[in-house]
């Protein structure tokens, strides 16, 4: 009776262990298309009184000296193109409150591989300095002379040119007929009705070639649906030095950044601000996703002030973590006046998140 009892114990610990081992593989092996948002680092633009050197250096300028921090803010992703993550990851995260589990359709295109994020998201930084620097020069009334290229600087995702022209491209012809810049390209593509066929003779990667696409019709115009890429000619040197950060979210906090090293007086008036938001090369704040987490993380680095794009205080509306107060803007314009009055003491008459 004994043996048996001892056989049956044996036999139901190793249906046990089977279960657990076969509960494991499944967890870890099916991959579910989500990703996981946490709070990521972040990293004060100004350089901060440890060592006194920004990511901003100006040269060609005056500038003058700047005190407390302006925190640009990331977000950790896990489980986009070539990382997708398991099952059971993903229900630990769905249980966290600090992380946001969203379709990963959300931040990446179907068969978007990871070397293609990577080039993406590299992009995304590069032409978010840019349009800092533009719009941050704007701002305090400096000129800065442009020229819009035939070059494809992005395509609307919904039209039928995305699946044929990619950015970099440079477009050379409308039709057999040569385009020589923007303007000529603009009024070719205007000429043709809506849901015609065209063919562009373009140039990518230093190869020449022709795709065909068609038209589309917004607001009674042609368009092809593309966002050509422009050359700015800036007055003098503005450098931007910032390594393992891609996408366009920093934007904002480079332009505060650099309208602060080019003023007079410190901005912040030593206080710790954080923020994010992408920026347009003419000062517009547009959202960028993962709000909450980005609080999460320069409350925990000991901000007491955030910048937030107003279309996003919704994720943190009711949510805000204690110690730090989110306030709403729009434009670099109302980023610089918020971040002047915090400076001077005056950081309760702003709107903030909750009230808004």
């Amino acid at each position: 009776m004994r043996s048996s009892t001892m056989g049956a114990s044996s036999t139901l610990l190793s249906l046990s262990a089977f279960v657990a081992i076969a509960l494991a593989a499944v967890f870890g092996i099916v991959h579910v298309p989500y990703v996981a948002l946490s709070p990521g680092p972040v990293t004060d633009v100004l350089g901060g009184p440890s060592d006194g050197k920004g990511l901003v250096e100006i040269s060609g300028r005056q500038t003058y000296p700047t005190d407390g921090q302006l925190d640009l803010t990331t977000v950790s992703l896990r489980g986009g193109p070539g990382l997708e993550m398991g099952l059971g990851e993903t229900l630990l995260d769905w249980i966290d409150p600090d992380v946001n589990v969203v379709p990963r359709e959300l931040y990446f295109p179907p068969q978007q591989s990871q070397k293609e994020a990577d080039a993406q998201s590299a992009a995304e930084m590069t032409g978010s300095q840019t349009n800092a620097k533009v719009a941050a020069l704007t701002e305090l009334g400096i000129d800065v002379p442009s020229t819009t290229t035939t070059q494809v600087e992005e395509v609307d995702a919904q039209v039928p040119a995305a699946e044929v022209l990619r950015p970099g491209d440079v477009v050379r012809s409308v039709d057999g007929r040569d385009v020589a810049d923007f303007p000529a390209l603009q009024a070719a593509v205007r000429a043709l009705p809506g849901d015609a066929e065209v063919r562009l003779g373009i140039t990518r990667g230093g190869q020449a070639r022709t795709v065909t696409t068609r038209t589309v019709v917004a607001n009674g115009t042609t368009l092809l649906g593309l966002t050509p890429h422009v050359d700015y000619r800036f007055p003098f040197t503005i450098d931007i030095a910032i390594d393992d950060v891609g996408g366009p979210s920093a934007g904002t906090m480079f332009a505060l950044a650099i309208v602060d090293e080019l003023t007079p007086g410190a901005m912040t008036g030593g206080q710790h601000i954080a923020g994010t938001g992408a920026i347009a090369a003419d000062g517009t704040v547009q959202q960028i996703g993962g709000l909450r987490q980005k609080v999460i993380g320069a409350q925990q680095d000991g901000a007491r002030w955030f910048l937030a794009p107003r279309a996003e205080c919704s994720q943190v509306r009711g949510a805000t973590p204690s110690g730090i107060t989110v306030v709403p803007i729009s434009t670099l314009h109302e980023a610089r006046v918020a971040v002047e009055a915090i400076g001077k003491g005056q950081g309760s008459t702003l709107t903030t998140c909750e009230q808004s």
